[in-house]
């Protein structure tokens, strides 16, 4: 099992946050095991579908958001499980949009433990 931390951080400008540009923890599952986690600044929403189709779960993190090795390390578990379940596949006449299959419990695991890991640092 491999997790590959992104280690530049994507950065908002106090004028993006004021216009709506928001940050996405991202993981994108590469299958057999690995996946890569970083952060990306957007103008608007991610849509789902397209994100499924490149193989990217994404979780809306706040603007201050700056430690991405310390939230990974604090959800480590569930995001070694949802690596581990990944598998990637090419697109079928019955799954056009999904590159990937995944336990989505795992997935819900990870946005627990991100969000949990926000509320702890905004209280310390």
């Amino acid at each position: 099992m491999t997790l590959e931390i992104d280690p530049n951080p994507v950065t908002l400008t106090a004028e993006q946050t004021l216009t709506g540009w928001r940050r996405e923890l991202c993981v994108e599952l590469l299958g057999e095991g690995r996946a890569r986690v970083f952060l990306r600044a957007v103008e608007a929403a991610s849509l789902k579908a397209t994100e499924l189709h490149r193989g990217v779960l994404f979780h809306r993190v706040g603007a201050g958001f700056a430690d991405l090795a310390g939230c990974v390390a604090a959800a480590q578990a569930p995001l070694e499980q949802l690596a581990s379940t990944a598998q990637r596949q090419q697109p079928s006449q019955d799954n056009l949009f999904a590159a990937v299959t995944y336990d989505r419990r795992a997935w819900e695991g990870v946005v627990d433990a991100v969000d949990q890991w926000q509320r702890r640092r905004r209280a310390a």
